[in-house]
């Protein structure tokens, strides 16, 4: 209720008082002028004139006080002359504000389901936060599988690219072995037919042996004087082997020499001067009464040893017995034959030394080692000079 008086426009209230007081007590004075002077309107009494010109006081009063309030409020204005017009107004907003509050009841309600339904998809989105996180665990899990998997398959790869290169040289070897099967069979084959003929007559070479050998040395060696060796190895060769049957050379049929390695032999000398060796082998095994098939094999020859080199060295204690002198023999006839091999000195095809000894100067040299009272010092030189070709000759020397 206080309120409703704080809310009153009370200055127009008392100003609205003192114009209508002003205007009455007018109207009063004037009432009472005409009446004193018996004044009369439209030939109407006095009386009734004093009483008319009062009603029209009043409805100036009024007129005035409409006009004092319409031009000192707006709101008073609209009232009076608007009425119908905000009536409508206020019929046309009751109306929507009746269908806003609906709406707004109606929007609540939607609010509500809204508010639910956010309820639900934000429990829906936490579990499908949860299943993410599940799947995202999931996935880097199966992403870790996959490239541990990568690497496993790589390393298959790899794995299966060296089995097919190992598969492909164990093919290549598999192949050189079907070659060398067959080969061996062949080898073999020939060697049980050697065997056979062997059996029936008696050996007159075994394959690989040196049969003879020499020397042509020259600024220019022409292919008439590798011709001219030849025929001399092949005449020792006849000799050789007619010493093993204790025939004449003569009835000793000819060797057969591979033409190829005589012509390489030709192309080499005639090409390359220098100091080469000539050597006669056997190719194959050969019986008494056929002739040995040979080849020409070409060396180059240098001086390897000088006459009078020391080959080997040992110290002999006069307490070693007769066994230990000659173990140190054969150890130092071994490692002179050793050396010479490794200097360039060729073996023997067949028995693989480079020299020989008599065996009467082998005894002879223990012999005397045997009677020195004291240590010996045992020395080995070289007889004479020693090539490429061999044979390797020495000699003895005690100190």
């Amino acid at each position: 209720m206080f309120e409703l008086f704080r809310e009153m426009n009370w200055s127009l209230l008392g100003t609205l008082a003192v114009v209508s007081g002003i205007v009455a007590w007018a109207g009063d004075i004037i009432g009472m002028k005409l009446g004193k002077k018996r004044v009369t309107f439209l030939k109407l009494r006095p009386k009734y004139t004093s009483r008319i010109i009062s009603v029209i006081t009043g409805i100036g009063i009024a007129l005035f006080t409409l006009f004092v309030i319409s031009v000192a409020s707006e709101t008073v204005r609209t009232a009076l002359f608007s009425m119908n017009y905000v009536q409508n107004q206020i019929t046309v907003l009751t109306a929507e504000l009746q269908e806003n509050r609906t709406n707004l009841q109606g929007m609540e309600v939607e609010l509500f389901r809204s508010k639910g339904d956010v309820i639900e998809k934000q429990e829906e989105l936490q579990t499908l936060e949860k299943k993410l996180e599940k799947g995202t665990t999931s996935f880097k899990e199966a992403r870790s599988e996959l490239q541990e998997m990568t690497k496993i398959k790589e390393k298959t790869e790899k794995e299966q690219k060296v089995l097919l290169e190992e598969k492909v040289i164990l093919e290549q070897e598999s192949q050189k072995l079907e070659a060398s099967v067959a080969f061996l069979k062949q080898e073999a084959g020939k060697l049980k037919a050697d065997i056979q003929r062997l059996r029936e007559g008696r050996i007159a070479a075994l394959t690989g042996e040196k049969l003879a050998q020499g020397v042509i040395n020259g600024p220019e060696s022409t292919p008439h004087q590798v011709d001219q060796v030849l025929e001399r190895l092949i005449e020792e060769t006849q000799a050789l082997l007619a010493y093993r049957f204790g025939t004449k050379p003569e009835s000793v049929k000819r060797p057969l020499v591979d033409e190829s390695s005589i012509d390489r032999a030709r192309s080499l000398l005639s090409k390359t001067p220098g100091r080469y060796l000539l050597r006669l082998t056997a190719l194959t095994n050969a019986v008494e009464g056929e002739p040995v098939m040979a080849e020409l094999e070409t060396y180059s020859t240098k001086l390897i040893f000088t006459s009078g080199d020391i080959l080997g060295e040992r110290n002999i204690k006069k307490e070693a017995s007769r066994e230990d002198v000659e173990e140190t023999l054969f150890l130092m006839l071994r490692d002179v034959n050793s050396r010479a091999a490794k200097e360039g000195v060729l073996r023997d095809p067949l028995s693989g030394n480079v020299g020989s000894i008599d065996t009467a100067e082998f005894m002879q040299i223990m012999e005397d080692i045997n009677k020195k009272n004291s240590d010996v010092i045992l020395r080995i030189f070289a007889a004479k000079d020693i090539y490429t070709e061999g044979p390797v000759k020495i000699r003895f020397k005690i100190n």
